[in-house]
């Protein structure tokens, strides 16, 4: 019987480095149950995700800028230069605009409204989740408001319904009605401090340090109310890039790895074969050690001795002797995955998380192959699609909430956009129409003020409300250059205007 040959196998790697998995601890876990209700996701975790990733951030960043960051404004809720629009009411509307812009210039004593909503869009697409305190004053008016971070937030069960007065319109006046509703608690923890806040419009006087309904509650103990901006509608939202986290963490380890191949250069994947020996211990932990001390700059230059034991053999004489011992080291370099399908697997989830946010690649720095076309149209289908939704959403909600209380109803606030017109192209545009006689002054107002960079009112004459149709009696009066040109000497009488003119314009300059 012929003995079988055995064969050892051992594999040497580096010592794994200490794993820099975090675990994001929930300080509300042991207060779930049956009032405040646990989100799906971990808040923290969604929060801090952002700076894992390489596209994320740079997508809140276009949403905060084009959503809110082109200001606030106030609007009439009415054609203004109606006829039938009487003094009276012009007054009116005007104080309230005036009202609301005070409104929303000291909504917040620090910091301009954009910003506190620039936090609250980050919170939003971050985690699904964004909230505003709102403060009343003395009148039980809405005065001013605070961010409130999400990460510490949480949302109760609904309260029992209450019976509240709600603003309405009816056939163009103001009406309140009587409706139940039902309202929910929110829950802050920061340490281990709770605050309780109550729901905006909640009629009811709440204990912040209980969440309980108490009228006896001291003035400076009662809860502050909280408007809830969600994706979704869910009792928590969800941020619209959840269904993508799976490439984020991808793309992270993607990263983390062609980190360490930089750090760890040196390192060649190989298999080393020993025939008719095997390795000494000694060998076996140098070997281990040169595995170990394979990063940083100061093992950049070392070599790599290794000595094997050949087994013994017996002859046919019956002497023992070593066998001749070969070692052969085989790369194994050619199977791993090559930098190129990293940086493949890197642009595609770019590509899939920006389009969670339905963002062109214009809006995330990257317009290397945009020209001014291309450029115009990305961004007029986004403004359309993605951002002006969005302001509406927000401004929307805003006004049902804030106008009654501040007995507004002839003004609205507004979100403003980018204006994509071109006044110059406009004007090309309007100059078949103006040749035609088919536009009144009063209508060029608008286009006027844009291509000279300030607001300009319509004239109020009643004549510019119609279109211009030149005075032609018969006589060239109205007409002076005419009269110059049929006369016989229009070419001497045209020079010397010419130089009239020059010498004014050389006039002007000095």
């Amino acid at each position: 019987m012929t003995q079988q040959q055995k064969m050892n196998v051992r594999v040497i790697k580096a010592d794994a480095s200490a794993s820099t998995k975090k675990l994001y601890e929930d300080s509300f876990l042991d207060a779930y149950g049956k009032d405040i209700i646990e989100p799906p996701y971990n808040l923290k975790e969604l929060d801090l995700i952002a700076e894992y990733s390489t596209i994320m951030q740079q997508c809140i960043d276009a949403y905060k800028t084009n959503i809110v960051n082109f200001g606030f404004s106030p609007e009439y809720s009415f054609d203004y230069n109606a006829d039938e629009v009487t003094d009276e009411k012009k007054n009116t509307a005007d104080s309230q605009w005036t009202q609301l812009e005070e409104f929303i210039k000291y909504i917040h004593y620090d910091e301009p409204a954009e910003t506190i909503f620039d936090y609250v869009i980050e919170d939003r697409e971050s985690t699904g989740n964004g909230y505003i305190e709102v403060l009343r004053d003395g009148l039980n008016r809405p005065s001013g408001i605070e961010h409130v971070k999400a990460v510490d937030m949480r949302v109760c069960a609904f309260t029992p319904p209450e019976e509240v007065k709600i603003q309405v319109e009816e056939r163009g006046q103001p009406k309140q009605i009587k409706r139940w509703r039902k309202f929910r608690k929110y829950v802050q923890m920061v340490g281990t401090q709770r605050v309780y806040f109550k729901e905006y419009g909640d009629p009811r006087i709440m204990d912040s340090r209980t969440g309980k309904f108490d009228d006896n509650t001291p003035e400076n103990l009662r809860a502050t109310e909280i408007v809830h901006f969600k994706i979704g509608s869910g009792v928590y939202g969800k941020p619209r890039w959840i269904g993508n986290i799976v490439n984020v963490y991808g793309a992270r380890k993607a990263e983390e790895l062609n980190l360490l191949y930089f750090k760890q250069g040196r390192h060649i994947p190989a298999a080393i074969t020993v025939e008719n020996g095997m390795l000494s211990d000694e060998s076996y932990t140098q070997l281990q050690e040169y595995m170990n001390g394979l990063e940083g700059s100061d093992n950049a230059h070392k070599f790599l001795l290794l000595e094997a034991e050949g087994l013994e053999t017996t002859s046919d004489s019956g002497q023992e002797s070593p066998a001749n011992v070969k070692v052969t080291i085989k790369s194994l370099a050619e199977v791993l995955q090559q930098d190129a399908l990293f940086l493949e697997y890197d642009e595609a989830s770019r590509k899939k998380l920006r389009s969670s946010f339905r963002l062109p690649p214009l809006y995330t720095g990257e317009a290397d192959d945009y020209n001014r076309a291309t450029a115009d149209t990305a961004r007029k289908i986004t403004e359309e699609q993605v951002f002006q939704p969005e302001r509406s959403k927000i401004f929307r909600k805003l006004n049902t909430l804030f106008l009654p209380d501040l007995d507004l109803s002839l003004v609205k606030l507004v979100l403003k956009g980018p204006d994509f017109r071109d006044p110059i192209e406009t004007a090309k545009a309007l100059y078949p129409l103006i040749s035609a006689k088919a536009l009144s002054p009063n209508d060029l107002r608008d286009l006027a003020g844009r291509v000279i960079g300030k607001s300009l009112e319509e004239f109020p004459e009643e004549e510019f409300d119609r279109p211009y149709m030149g005075q032609n009696d018969g006589n060239n009066e109205a007409q002076p250059l005419n009269t110059i040109a049929k006369s016989k000497n229009s070419s001497d009488q045209l020079i010397n205007i010419m130089k009239d003119m020059r010498d004014v314009l050389e006039g002007l300059k000095q």
